[in-house]
């Protein structure tokens, strides 16, 4: 197999438009049928928030989480849009933020963190890159300014739980040159229960890397899904899409060490919950959670499908619950070839 999205600047606006065209080879479809057993969600509620252009999971676009929701809602969780002009509402079992494109405001922030401190639990998606249109017809790419370690919430996270997105993109540097942003992850902490039972293939369309500090403190922390070691964090790839060629900047960018992609902070104390996945398109119709044919159960990436489905059961207290099975059709072949795995479990666990 090989990996796709290899960009160059004349390629990269366009590209960007199809980036949930990564897809995968018939070779590499799993024989039969896809089942998984998941914790049932009865009477959880889950509030999306969306006043920060976050994505929507009532949009059924390729750009939207409608399938997630879905999924949430077929195992009995109620899905709400959350308003933030109010506190967070007391039923609220899970606050999930789907890569927003500017910084939540200090009411918001303060809201939610008064949520957390009282034993709230919340999911953030991170979006590395914001591909605007401008009034001249020309089109605008830039470093996405939300969720940005050392400050607005991120700031508070890394106080208080030990985890913030970092402002970078993992990238890694192919032989000619070109920077590849799309790829599967295989490196994982097997020890979560977010993990337990899960194989196949993560794929990550553009990621932030996530920091965090896993020693001894009040509360825990957990890198879950790893970059290999041959990926950096870049932090000038709008210089690379502009000029086609741009290298590794030592105490610039970040270095390259089995990055997290998905970390898991838990203060027991006070029985709040986080999840940091660096990459909102892993939860998307078209990408993460995308199906061949379209509009179908077959999930080309059903490792995603469960990733997130036992992520939100952590987050809500419900892993322990007594499973139900979830059936999905083998996906058909698709278009162009998968990507190749970064890294392996063995390497994950050497970065311990």
């Amino acid at each position: 197999m090989t990996r796709v999205f290899r960009f160059r600047s004349l390629q990269f606006i366009s590209v960007m438009m199809v980036i949930v065209g990564i897809a995968i080879q018939a070779s590499s479809l799993q024989a039969g049928r896809f089942w998984q057993e998941v914790p049932r969600l009865d009477g959880v509620h889950i509030y999306f928030s969306e006043d920060n252009k976050e994505l929507s999971p009532f949009d059924r676009s390729d750009q939207g989480l409608s399938r997630l929701a879905g999924l949430l809602s077929s195992l009995g969780a109620q899905i709400e849009r959350l308003d933030w002009r109010r506190d967070i509402p007391a039923d609220a079992d899970l606050v999930v933020i789907a890569g927003p494109t500017k910084d939540l405001g200090d009411d918001q922030s303060a809201r939610l963190w008064a949520y957390l401190k009282a034993g709230g639990a919340l999911l953030v998606l991170a979006e590395p890159l914001t591909v605007t249109n401008t009034p001249e017809g020309s089109t605008l790419v830039e470093y996405n300014k939300a969720f940005q370690d050392g400050r607005g919430l991120m700031l508070l996270t890394w106080a208080d739980y030990g985890v913030s997105t970092r402002g970078d993109l993992v990238v890694e540097r192919e032989p000619q040159g070109e920077l590849t942003i799309g790829f599967v992850a295989s490196g994982r902490r097997a020890a979560h229960p977010i993990l337990e039972g899960i194989e196949g293939d993560l794929a990550f369309f553009g990621a932030r890397s996530i920091l965090f500090d896993a020693s001894i403190q009040p509360f825990s922390v957990t890198p879950l899904l790893f970059a290999g070691d041959e990926f950096y964090g870049e932090t000038a790839y709008i210089d690379y899409v502009q000029v086609g060629e741009i290298g590794y900047a030592a105490g610039q960018d970040t270095p390259p060490n089995l990055l997290a992609l998905a970390v898991a902070a838990e203060d027991a104390q006070r029985t709040s919950r986080i999840v940091i996945i660096g990459d909102r398109d892993f939860a998307t119709n078209g990408g993460g959670l995308r199906t061949s044919p379209p509009n179908t159960a077959a999930f080309v990436f059903p490792a995603n499908v469960q990733f997130l489905l036992q992520a939100v059961a952590w987050l809500v207290g419900a892993d322990g619950a007594a499973g139900v099975p979830l059936t999905f059709p083998t996906p058909m072949p698709t278009a162009t070839p998968a990507p190749s795995p970064v890294a392996t479990e063995e390497s994950a666990a050497e970065a311990e």
